[in-house]
């Protein structure tokens, strides 16, 4: 029985880590990186599992740059990015702890403080970079 258990809670960290992006999620990766749409029409696909490590790895060479991407986020796609990272869905664990922090400060600002302490709380628990 506990092999069972540790089998089913393996699998649904996995599942949670690996993840296809909805419509809504694509339509909020093209607003922080609008470039990869211009991939897409020449045919390049690019699978993310996740929203915001790669637009932090991948497509902002600083914080600064990573904020200003942001930034252009309507309140909404705030809201329904830091809810993703509270349920557990979105993974922060590959972002480093400065562009963490840009997030949660951005979040704070626009969402109250309250998200953005429960948003460090997940980042601190600790989830894996694997998604």
């Amino acid at each position: 029985m506990h092999h069972v258990v540790n089998a089913i809670l393996l699998q649904s960290n996995f599942d949670r880590m690996a993840r296809d992006l909805n419509e809504r999620d694509l339509q909020i990766l093209v607003k922080l990186v609008p470039e990869l749409e211009a991939l897409q029409k020449k045919g390049i696909e690019i699978e993310y599992m996740n929203i915001l490590p790669p637009v932090a790895n991948h497509h902002s060479r600083s914080v600064q740059e990573f904020e200003q991407r942001l930034k252009k986020l309507p309140d909404e796609d705030m809201r329904y990015l830091a809810d993703l990272v509270l349920d557990g869905t979105e993974n922060t664990g590959c972002l480093r702890p400065d562009f963490a922090e840009a997030f949660f400060v951005l979040a704070g600002q626009r969402l109250g403080e309250s998200v953005a302490d429960r948003l460090r709380e997940v980042y601190e628990e600790g989830g894996e970079c694997g998604g």
